[in-house]
């Protein structure tokens, strides 16, 4: 084991956080509702809403078999919806492919719907405990600082991807890779933070590339990847992604199921300075929805009537 992996793993056993999915014997359908969950979503958050999913929803039968519209229901508070309906779409090819039991291999998950390549690391590293690199942007914080003594500055290329992804692979002790991926995501999200590492309590500092350059920590000029900028609106004044509306949209149908509104009632609804002229953006947004397969969009002269699809 390299002193690189060691030092982490030594630091994870006296440090690492209680979440739920960690909890051994490890419930591999757990581990899947919490990494779509963690997507875009902070931890404490969460945990909260995955006590209640796992409630209603216990095993990945309970929910391949539920409707989309009780699924979508359960997310409330969690924000990008669409993610309901994929995890929902996973369970239900899990069972209709694999007799409900989740594939081991990375390769074999990232055919399922909602899988990308760090998800299919993840549940096959957290899950399974195979030696398969997960690499999020913590991950990839970690080792650009520490092998290579900087952040990531610019979009990484095919080949840079593949060689950070070959020297997670060659730092993945044997068999306690569910261990390291996990140890890794705590030293990331407390330790080595974008915009302030604290690296006065890293045990990495001795041998970190990346120290040398910041040991008078909030003088060095942290480069980090700038976030595109969402299609959205001004609201008050302040741009806000579309995504943000999408989702006052979902939860409102959560709550006003087959009431039929006008266009202006929705819009005022949703968005704190609506003007009638936004209406064609309004009826966009439920355009999309429906085309997405939240939401069933009915028109009656007047008014509409919008409810979750099943």
């Amino acid at each position: 084991m390299i002193p690189f992996t060691k030092t982490i793993l030594q630091w994870y056993e006296k440090s690492k956080r209680n979440l739920p999915w960690r909890k051994r014997p490890i419930n591999s359908y757990g581990v899947v509702v919490s990494e779509f969950m963690l997507q875009q979503t902070q931890v404490p958050r969460v945990i909260e809403k995955y006590y209640e999913f796992m409630t209603q929803f216990p095993t990945i039968i309970d929910l391949a078999n539920a409707s989309k519209s009780d699924v979508v229901r359960a997310w409330s508070g969690l924000g990008y919806n669409r993610r309901a309906l994929l995890l929902h779409k996973f369970a239900q090819e899990v069972c209709e492919k694999y007799n409900g039991t989740i594939p081991q291999s990375s390769q074999e998950l990232i055919m399922l719907s909602g899988i990308g390549p760090y998800t299919s690391g993840s549940i096959a590293s957290f899950a399974f405990n195979k030696p398969e690199p997960a690499i999020d942007v913590n991950v990839r914080r970690i080792y650009m600082r520490y092998f290579h003594g900087k952040d990531q500055g610019t979009p990484m290329d095919q080949q840079k991807e593949r060689e950070l992804y070959e020297l997670v692979k060659k730092t993945i002790p044997y068999k306690k890779s569910c261990d390291f991926h996990n140890a890794l995501m705590d030293f990331g999200s407390l330790l080595c933070e974008r915009k302030k590492p604290l690296c006065s309590e890293c045990p990495l500092t001795g041998s970190c590339s990346f120290y040398p350059l910041y040991k008078n920590e909030g003088e060095m000029v942290l480069h980090t990847l700038e976030k595109k900028k969402e299609n959205g609106v001004l609201e008050e004044g302040k741009h806000v992604p579309n995504r943000i509306f999408r989702g006052r949209i979902v939860e409102f149908v959560r709550k006003n199921e087959n009431r039929e509104v006008t266009v202006t009632t929705l819009g005022r609804a949703i968005k704190k300075d609506y003007s009638p002229q936004e209406k064609k953006w309004v009826l966009m947004l439920l355009q999309n929805l429906e085309n997405d397969g939240l939401l069933t969009v009915t028109k009656k002269k007047t008014r509409i009537q919008v409810q979750l699809q099943d």
